[in-house]
């Protein structure tokens, strides 16, 4: 699985690992916080993304194969894994000679260029596409997001002969009520902490309750046997 992003540890798997797009949204590269920045593609809507860790409005996921992020109220978590979780049988034909580029888009002052693709070709695998800023020959602004040998890119719209439709997944599956997808440690985990606080507040009332009345008895028991010595 290819992945953009440079993480110094190993990350887990979230407990409900699915969660469907509902919102037609992005796949970005990076994120500072809740910003998210460097678009890699669109996220098809109706589709799901795998969750890899979260924070409070992002989620950091794998979509077809690509690590990246989303924004959390673009997606719903889900009980159940797809059977059919992203774009699948998205045939491609190449119908010019074309470059496969790291970036959608000519207008750069460093080549972008990665490879050629022949026409004809077909051993493409579609991972998404992405709206540019540039249009080409008046060709629109749509760039396919592809893997083609091993080789991550994008390819102009107007150099492609064919591509299948993709197609709304229709697939049923059922969705968590909470699609907070972390386990939290109550421990560690502010809010949870403040209410294991306040609920332990009365049992701790009803111990101090109890053994207050005991340690009374003790001591008037203690005071009880003492000895009245007559010194006169």
């Amino acid at each position: 699985m290819l992945c953009f992003l440079n993480i110094n540890k190993t990350p887990v798997l979230a407990k409900n690992n699915y969660a469907r797009v509902i919102n037609l949204t992005n796949l970005y590269k990076s994120t500072n916080g809740d910003d998210l920045s460097d678009i890699i593609c669109i996220v098809e809507k109706t589709y799901f993304v795998e969750i890899i860790s979260e924070t409070s409005n992002v989620l950091k996921v794998n979509y077809n194969g690509i690590c990246g992020y989303v924004r959390k109220n673009d997606v719903k978590v889900t009980l159940s894994n797809p059977l059919t979780p992203y774009p699948s049988n998205i045939k491609i034909v190449v119908g010019f000679d074309c470059n496969l580029r790291s970036s959608p888009t000519t207008k750069t002052n460093v080549s972008n260029i990665i490879s050629v693709v022949n026409a004809g070709e077909t051993n493409l695998q579609f991972i998404g596409r992405v709206f540019s800023e540039e249009a080409i020959d008046f060709g629109g602004t749509t760039w396919y997001y592809v893997n083609y040998n091993g080789e991550y890119g994008y390819i102009y719209n107007k150099y492609i002969r064919s591509i299948t439709p993709i197609y709304e997944n229709t697939e049923e599956v059922s969705y968590a009520s909470n699609t907070n997808t972390n386990i939290k440690n109550p421990m560690t985990h502010t809010p949870s902490l403040i209410l294991v606080i306040i609920m332990s507040v009365p049992l701790f009332a009803i111990l101090f309750i109890l053994y207050l009345p005991r340690k009374f008895h003790k001591k008037q028991k203690r005071i009880k046997s003492q000895k009245i010595i007559d010194k006169y």
